[in-house]
């Protein structure tokens, strides 16, 4: 498989894992697509980033390191269109990107993958895995081809993060993020065999950035979703 990776053009910690993780595999990424930072209003974050996320390396320092042609582009951007054919690329990879339009999605022959940090379709969207605490959805990780509609299309793997009642809030999400990791050598392997997919169910609430109101009642309950979930409690 040809890939085009869509990623971020700052420093952004997935953007950097994908292309360490694919290049670690031997897996050749054809081009890279990385959009410019874009100001969003939100919600003030109750919960800051977690540590682990913070990240020094720059997407265009590795492509430049292991030659991959790396083009600054609005994801959404018509001359995709043009780099998609040159490279004759057939899969698209997201480590990060914005809604995507459809234009863009039917490029690719065979599809775009995503890394979605919930359990699909219960927790689509945004804040997913604040949105999982505040509904009590295991957490975990799903993979994807995706559509025109968000966090939906094609499900290509499925798979649960193991809570321990040591956990907390920062280690839950750290379990998650390298959950996506560890999930895309098997999830492009699985698109290797050209099976037919499942297709995600449309059901779930989709979700927007949670308000503060509801981020603090997240972090009140977060320690009884860890006692619910754990799988080492008594």
């Amino acid at each position: 498989m040809n890939i085009l990776l869509f990623v971020y053009n700052f420093k952004h910690k997935k953007s950097i894992d994908f292309i360490y993780k694919l290049k670690e595999n031997n897996i050749n990424i054809s081009a890279i697509i990385a959009a410019d930072y874009i100001k969003i209003n939100r919600p003030k974050k109750i919960i800051k980033n977690s540590s682990f996320l913070q990240c020094e390396e720059h997407p265009f320092d590795l492509a430049n390191r292991f030659n991959i042609p790396y083009f600054v582009l609005n994801h959404n951007s018509n001359t995709i269109v043009d780099i998609v054919r040159e490279h004759s690329i057939d899969l698209g990879v997201i480590a990060g990107a914005r809604i995507l339009d459809h234009k863009i999605i039917k490029l690719f022959n065979r599809g775009i993958i995503n890394f979605h940090p919930a359990i699909l379709p219960e927790c689509r969207g945004l804040d997913s895995l604040l949105w999982s605490i505040y509904n009590n959805y295991p957490l975990g990780v799903t993979s994807h081809l995706i559509n025109q509609k968000i966090d939906a299309g094609k499900l290509v793997m499925k798979s649960k993060i193991k809570i321990l009642s040591n956990d907390n809030f920062f280690t839950i999400h750290k379990k998650i993020y390298n959950l996506q990791l560890d999930l895309i050598i098997p999830s492009l392997n699985q698109l290797s065999l050209n099976r037919d997919l499942q297709i995600l169910a449309d059901h779930g609430s989709y979700n927007t950035y949670m308000s503060e109101d509801l981020q603090k009642e997240v972090v009140e309950k977060v320690d009884s979703y860890i006692n619910f979930f754990s799988e080492d409690h008594e």
